[in-house]
Order: C-alpha cells, then structure tokens, then sequence
C-alpha cells in the first residue's frame, strides 16, 4: 500500500492534509480533501489510478471542502462516523463560521460508519476506530498489514488536536490517546495536519501523553 500526501498550503485551509491511498492494482481511496484540489484529480488521472471512495475522520471544513468535487468527477460514495454526520451541512459546527472566508456546506451525502466497521475498498481492509474527544465522532482508519493509521486530528507529530470546538469532550483524551498507542509501535501514522511520525515516536516524545 502506498500513501501519498497532498499538503494544503493556504492559511484558510489551516494547512490540513490530504491523503491518496493507492494499492497495487491501482484503487484509491482520498482521505480529508481539505478544499477542491486539483492536484488529487490530476495525480489520479495521470496515473490511471481508480478511485474508490473519499473517507472522513472528522466533519471540520479544513477535511472537507473537496468533497463535492471529488463525488461530482468519480461519483464516490463518502464515508464518515454517524457521529459527526450534521457537520456537513452545518458550518457552526463544522467551524467554517469562525475559520474560514466562508461557509462550508456539503451536497454530497454520506455512509455512515462506527467503531469496528470494515471497510473492503481496496486490496487490504480500512479499520474504523472511534477516536472521540476533538469531536464526538472522530475516527481513524487503520490498515493493520501496511501498518499505517490515518489519525484525524486525533494524533500530531508531538501534538494532539484541539478540545474546545462543538462536541469536543477533553475528558475523553486519555482514552482516546490510550487506544491509538495501543497500536503496535511501527504503525506510521498520517496526520491531519503536520508530518508523518509513528507510533513508538509518539510513546516517546509527545508530552500529551506522558
């Protein structure tokens, strides 16, 4: 399984990250399209890539702006824990009201997934795990054969996201941080914002969790 990063550079987007996984028959999946980019589109027409589906670890506008693009070209189903579903069409709680130059709403409609679920998009199965605290219903998506975690803003290189926004719940951090370092110690993690770490790095250095 390969990843490849799409680094949003504007200020409006917070510099959110988006992800394009690629197995090795071709299908794709995107992860947070943080605005309508068309690098991603690019980058999978150029390669003959196969895209799947768009996967949301969270509804916050900076993860979500290129939905609607995305559906509009591949016709893609958009997968996103029930939790956080009324973020899309809701810019008070999807904080575009206070970040952004404008007010996101998204058209597309989603499929709703919770902690467990496994999503066979591509060649290995995508494990929904529930990572509440920076919304109700943030998650990541781990591979557990490519050892790669998708965290949301759930887990930063030496960070954690925010616990001050609509659903947030800081006492669920320690549970939430627990779970994630629960993961072996190889797994690399992609965040949503920030560079690539790993999970025996964070064990390590992320004062969060000392």
């Amino acid at each position: 399984m390969k990843v490849f990063p799409f680094i949003n550079t504007n200020w409006f987007e917070l510099y959110a990250n988006t992800y394009v996984l690629v197995d090795e028959d071709g299908n794709a999946v995107i992860v947070d399209p943080g605005k309508p980019d068309s690098r991603v589109i690019d980058f999978l027409n150029e390669n003959g890539y196969k895209p799947k589906a768009i996967l949301l670890t969270h509804g916050h506008f900076d993860h979500i702006q290129g939905v609607d693009d995305l559906v509009k070209t591949y016709n893609l189903p958009v997968y996103l824990n029930q939790k956080d579903g009324e973020f899309l069409k809701n810019p008070k709680l999807n904080c575009s009201d206070k970040f952004s130059r404008k007010d996101v709403f998204v058209k597309s409609e989603y499929l709703p997934v919770k902690d467990g679920d496994v999503l066979k998009l591509l060649s290995e199965d995508i494990l929904v795990l529930e990572t509440p605290y920076h919304t109700e219903g943030s998650s990541c998506f781990y591979l557990k054969d490519s050892k790669i975690l998708l965290s949301g803003d759930s887990l930063f290189k030496g960070s954690i996201g925010r616990s001050d926004f609509p659903t947030s719940d800081p006492s669920k951090i320690v549970d939430t941080l627990n779970r994630i370092l629960s993961l072996p110690e190889d797994v690399i993690v992609y965040p949503g914002h920030n560079e690539t770490t790993s999970i025996k790095e964070e064990r390590i250095v992320n004062h969060f969790v000392k």
